[in-house]
């Protein structure tokens, strides 16, 4: 789950502005526009703001985050996140929307199962997007059927999860469990 959050503490305003009238433009600091696009956890002196035992609290819902998407709200109030996470704008440019851990997650813990429409092999558009589908494979490493989360009524929170870019970005691995999918996390 890669990419940040704003921690609640990094919106403190300065002493004497009113949050009544103000634009985000007016509220948004470069310290908080840098954590938020490099993902750094830091307040507006650049201090760590939390210990690695700790957990930080993030300043946005999910509705508050996904107000800039149209009608994106509604879909998203469906969704029964984990305590653990939250969905929220990816930093990655064009992204859209991700998955973010709030609080440390113990590698080994698997999450899922990853949910959407059984589409067999042979029904499978090769020429369409199909970057919300995943393969289950039989024993003998052939592919028995997909799992396709593109339609909006098949979606699970596990949906927004976003692929790493590369190496140091990953932390979970897709792993399946009998004809199921899992994200197991690695750090």
């Amino acid at each position: 789950m890669m990419g940040s959050v704003l921690p609640a503490e990094a919106l403190v305003l300065k002493p004497g502005l009113k949050p009544q009238g103000l634009s985000l433009a007016e509220v948004i600091t470069s310290d908080i526009l840098h954590s938020f696009l490099y993902g750094r956890w830091r307040n507006v002196l650049g201090e760590q703001l939390f210990e690695e035992k700790s957990s930080p609290k993030t300043a946005f819902t999910a509705e508050v985050l996904a107000q800039s998407f149209s009608g994106e709200v509604q879909k998203l109030s469906s969704l029964v996140l984990p305590s653990e996470v939250i969905i929220a704008q990816s930093s990655i440019p064009g992204e859209g929307l991700g998955i973010f851990s709030k609080t440390w997650i113990k590698a080994g813990t698997e999450m899922g199962p990853f949910t959407g429409r059984v589409i067999s092999p042979e029904h499978v558009d090769l020429c369409k997007n199909n970057n919300l589908m995943w393969e289950v494979f039989n024993e003998d490493g052939t592919v028995r059927y997909f799992i396709d989360a593109s339609q909006e009524d098949h979606r699970s929170w596990m949906t927004y999860i976003k692929c790493a870019r590369n190496e140091q970005e990953q932390n979970l691995e897709v792993v399946q469990i009998g004809n199921s999918i899992f994200y197991k996390a690695i750090e």
